[in-house]
């Protein structure tokens, strides 16, 4: 198989998984957790009065420092309006010692989707921009995310996890690139 058609395949089986499980959170996340999800239609009207009630969780916004994850180490904000979804916003700098001249800048856009209270599954994924100050948009990152994050409602948030990404090319002189990888993360939630 020729190099190109691979990159074709690897990018279309790429994106409908990311749009597969993208539909498959945005459903899980539409399920409220009711007690009639769980029981049927059959369910006592009292009882679910009981489960669905309001928890105590509040929409919070973390700060937080990543090394490793979206290749390079990068600052990020994490916001959440749902207890277990979250959207994170980051960017990172390179500066080539080789040359003293070329830097790269990577902003990202990430989602993720939780599970537990403080000590927490997530899973997510994103893409950004790969910017070089002398040759512009050199390629598209991709970014995948399976790991454990621990965060109180104001105070210390950790995470670390398998974070692969991979590089699709734009410019001429870029090369397509796919790693296994892994970041740590510390930050503060407020």
């Amino acid at each position: 198989m020729e190099t190109s058609k691979l990159f074709k395949t690897l990018k279309k089986s790429f994106f409908g998984f990311i749009i597969f499980v993208s539909v498959q959170l945005q459903a899980k996340e539409n399920d409220n957790g009711t007690l009639k999800t769980f029981l049927g239609e059959h369910a006592r009207k009292d009882t679910l009065k009981t489960f669905t009630m309001e928890s105590d969780w509040s929409p919070t916004t973390s700060l937080y420092i990543e090394l490793g994850g979206k290749f390079l180490p990068s600052l990020n904000v994490d916001f959440r309006k749902r207890e277990n979804f979250a959207i994170s916003i980051g960017t990172s700098y390179w500066l080539d010692a080789e040359e003293n001249k070329q830097s790269m800048f990577l902003p990202s856009v990430m989602g993720y989707y939780l599970s537990g209270k403080r000590h927490r599954l997530e899973l997510g994924g994103g893409l950004g921009p790969f910017i070089g100050t002398y040759t512009g948009l050199t390629s598209i990152m991709l970014f995948g995310n399976v790991g454990y994050r621990y965060q109180k409602k104001k105070g210390l948030i950790f995470r670390i996890g398998f974070t692969p990404w991979m590089a699709i090319p734009i410019a001429e002189d870029a090369s397509f690139m796919a790693l296994p990888w892994a970041g740590i993360s510390f930050g503060y939630s407020f």
